[in-house]
């Protein structure tokens, strides 16, 4: 196990420069959805909501004009002491009524702001964070003028 001398290419150090940039970007890009995310944590309030009704709708798509019906949930949850309904997004499927739901709104404009919480919400940055740091290790590793071998 030693290291030996590299020589790269033109081709190589401008794909491990470009492999690079994305890396830092997705790493930049994991903190500031952390940063949003940890934002909304501390200024929205957070409650429980049930899903009461669902409404539907019919779209045309616009890559083949099929019709295609999709989903919305109405939820209900409580907010400052009052019943408060909203619709949520929709979705190819159907929530089911009585399905409960993490609701994230701003007190001041319950109505207005509600919506649903997605239980993963909070490993999308470690996922960016983690492609990010894939793609520096492995373009530094590029850059390097050296290489790693077993072999004597």
């Amino acid at each position: 196990m030693n290291f030996k001398p590299h020589q790269s290419t033109f081709d190589d150090k401008l794909s491990a420069s470009i492999g690079l940039a994305i890396g830092l970007l997705f790493i930049g890009g994991g903190f500031w959805v952390r940063n949003i995310v940890t934002h909304e944590s501390a200024t929205l309030n957070e409650t429980r909501g049930t899903v009461v009704d669902s409404i539907s709708r019919r779209d045309r798509s616009s890559t083949n004009n099929q019709e295609k019906e999709t989903y919305a949930p109405v939820i209900e949850f409580l907010a400052n002491g009052e019943r408060t309904r909203f619709t949520g997004n929709y979705e190819s499927y159907r929530s089911s009524n009585g399905h409960m739901v993490v609701v994230r709104y701003d007190p001041k404009q319950p109505i207005s702001t509600a919506r649903v919480v997605n239980p993963l919400e909070g490993l999308v940055p470690w996922g960016m964070f983690g492609m990010g740091g894939l793609a520096v290790v492995f373009s530094l590793g590029a850059l390097l003028p050296v290489r790693w071998s077993s072999s004597e």
